[in-house]
């Protein structure tokens, strides 16, 4: 069975539709009622499946991690049909875009799911993560940075009162920054500013700073894993994550925690998803320095990401495609 890709949204019309999102590190999927701008979640998945594992610097997908990708893939896709889906719309982000067995990978998931792959460019995964942010933030005339930070690289939108001004991608992600920095278990100090001191370094490349601090906003994994720990959710809450508020001292000392114990004590810390604890000391280095980059003592988090993006288009945000 073959999906249609998911139509512009229309006023007044309620239909159902799912997107999967294909991240360098976790595949996830959402099935949502949808009317006009309106989103409804109703089922979400998801499972680590660590695509960019190994990926540099030949920059090729492994086959077994393509392997288990199919198989959540086809599970992600057989959910959907079981739910009534008429839409369903993929898209591959961070290595994927850089992947030399690309080709190989998306002709799999056809045969074995009947899925076409977008894959998306760095800024319309920046675009798409921003509208399903602000689907569930209300508008500020505060000026605002949202930024995805993901397996394979980190989206920024810049957002004033009048709407979108910069969208980039960085190559700045949490899988590829562990195995190239972080390689004592637990990590050392001296790895760990080596690692701030590359995102600086690249963030200043990259990211124009205008002199009024802004608001910060983050999304996807990293960020929300955060705020399930400093919160102590026993079990992942969308509604308690969306709209929390973290600061940077609570982060620098939950910094010093992650980097005193080894891997396997941090599998087991509240609120951190153990197939994520060995990237996590990374995402939370990463984060630390965008909040020293764009010189914010606060972080808010979204739940809500590229994945209600996906499904809204943009236009929830103001943010539809030239």
């Amino acid at each position: 069975m073959s999906f249609p890709k998911i139509p512009t949204p229309s006023a007044g019309v309620l239909h159902k539709a799912a997107a999967i999102d294909i991240g360098s590190n976790t595949l996830r999927l959402l099935i949502a009622n949808i009317e006009g701008n309106q989103l409804v979640p109703l089922i979400r998945d998801r499972e680590i499946v660590r695509l960019g594992r190994d990926f540099y610097p030949e920059r090729v997908l492994s086959d077994t991690s393509m392997g288990k990708a199919l198989e959540v893939l086809d599970r992600f896709r057989r959910q959907a049909v079981r739910e009534g889906v008429a839409n369903l719309r993929a898209a591959g982000t961070g290595v994927l875009r850089e992947a030399q067995n690309l080709g190989l990978f998306v002709a799999a998931i056809r045969r074995k799911t009947d899925l076409e792959v977008e894959i998306l460019p760095g800024t319309e995964e920046a675009r798409l993560s921003a509208s399903g942010v602000l689907s569930v933030f209300p508008r500020s005339a505060v000026p605002t940075w949202i930024f995805d930070l993901g397996g394979g690289s980190t989206e920024f939108v810049g957002w004033t009162g009048e709407g979108p001004e910069t969208a980039v991608s960085v190559p700045l992600g949490v899988v590829g920054l562990t195995e190239l920095f972080l390689l004592s278990d637990p990590p050392a100090a001296g790895e760990i500013s080596r690692l701030q001191g590359y995102v600086l370094e690249m963030l200043l490349k990259n990211i124009p700073r205008g002199r009024e601090t802004p608001r910060l906003i983050g999304t996807a994994g990293t960020v929300t894993t955060l705020a399930a720990m400093v919160l102590g959710l026993s079990s992942y809450d969308p509604d308690r994550i969306n709209g929390s508020v973290l600061d940077r001292a609570t982060l620098d000392r939950l910094l010093s925690t992650l980097c005193a114990v080894p891997l396997e004590c941090r599998r087991r810390l509240p609120g951190l998803e153990p197939g994520r604890a060995d990237v996590i000391p990374a995402g939370l280095a990463v984060v630390l320095t965008i909040m020293l980059f764009f010189r914010v003592q606060e972080l808010w988090v979204s739940d809500a990401g590229l994945l209600e993006g996906l499904l809204l288009g943009g236009h929830s945000a103001g943010l539809d495609e030239n």
